[in-house]
């Protein structure tokens, strides 16, 4: 079977998904990793693993030989415009149909977050270079919830600057499933779409739902914006990074994050992923080991 789709992020996040969705639907698809420890993550069902540096224009050139359908998304940079305008152009002149890139919810010239700012002018490099496209802007991932995990154990609380603001997170799972589909079917070019989860919901209900999971009282803490930024900081992020995502969850404090789509489910036939289901599916991670022993 001919190999024309490229996944390039194939161990990220939504990369992983994608390759695991496609591996179930016995699709041929080619992965682009850059590191060969990587290589394991993604040797699955006809998949065909090719070296690639996003900083390197001919090992872009030698991963898209052939390619008609791409999925485009890098780690976050500062340079991420750059990065990825670099990946267009080796993709027009390869000859690639279609590029499905991840965008993100927000994404906009005039944002005040400098990484949704480089998503929309990504998204315009795609739209002027001829390329059928299809950007895909998702909310909040639902595995970012596990970063809780050990305030949870330890503390029985979760902590968000966000206050009383919803959110829609929507699970990495259902917005692989969007990406196989889109890659596999015909009448998505020229689509943009919002993905969300089922439902928007306060830190005080995502803390309520887990506590039903895990049988265990769980509380939701606010905490300052700027502890919150030194938090992320404290972890390993770069300081640009966590001022954008501060500077996004003060829009989703205005209300910019609550919106719901039928997206997914129009994409795919199914509903996505509800909050408690995937607290349920990670119960274990949030059950501290001398719990689960007695």
């Amino acid at each position: 079977m001919k190999t024309n789709i490229l996944i390039t992020g194939a161990t990220g996040n939504t990369g992983q998904p994608v390759v695991e969705r496609l591996s179930r639907m016995n699709v041929p698809f080619r992965a682009m990793v850059h590191s060969p420890t990587k290589k394991d993550l993604v040797q699955k069902g006809l998949a065909e693993i090719v070296d690639g540096d996003f900083h390197d224009a001919g090992s872009l050139e030698r991963a898209l030989e052939g390619i008609d359908r791409v999925y485009l998304l890098s780690p976050p940079s500062e340079d991420q415009f750059k990065v990825q305008s670099v990946f267009v152009d080796s993709a027009k002149r390869k000859g690639v149909k279609h590029i499905v890139k991840l965008s993100a919810l927000g994404a906009a010239l005039d944002s005040p977050a400098g990484i949704l700012r480089a998503h929309a002018q990504i998204e315009e490099y795609i739209r002027k270079s001829g390329i059928d496209y299809t950007f895909l802007r998702p909310h909040f991932f639902m595995e970012n919830l596990l970063m809780n995990v050990a305030t949870v154990q330890k503390d029985g609380a979760i902590y968000s600057p966000l206050g009383e603001a919803r959110i829609s997170t929507i699970s990495v799972e259902d917005i692989g499933t969007v990406v196989a589909k889109i890659l596999t079917t015909d009448g998505h070019a020229g689509n943009v779409y919002t993905l969300t989860g089922p439902a928007a919901v306060s830190y005080d209900e995502i803390a309520a739902a887990l506590e039903k999971v895990i049988g265990k009282p769980v509380r939701y803490v606010k905490v300052p914006f700027e502890a919150a930024q030194q938090g992320m900081v404290n972890s390993g992020m770069p300081v640009w990074f966590a001022e954008d995502l501060i500077k996004i969850m003060k829009t989703w404090l205005e209300g910019g994050g609550s919106l719901v789509t039928p997206e997914v489910e129009n994409i795919t036939g199914r509903k996505p992923l509800a909050l408690k289901e995937f607290f349920e599916g990670q119960r274990d991670l949030f059950i501290v080991k001398t719990d689960k022993a007695a």
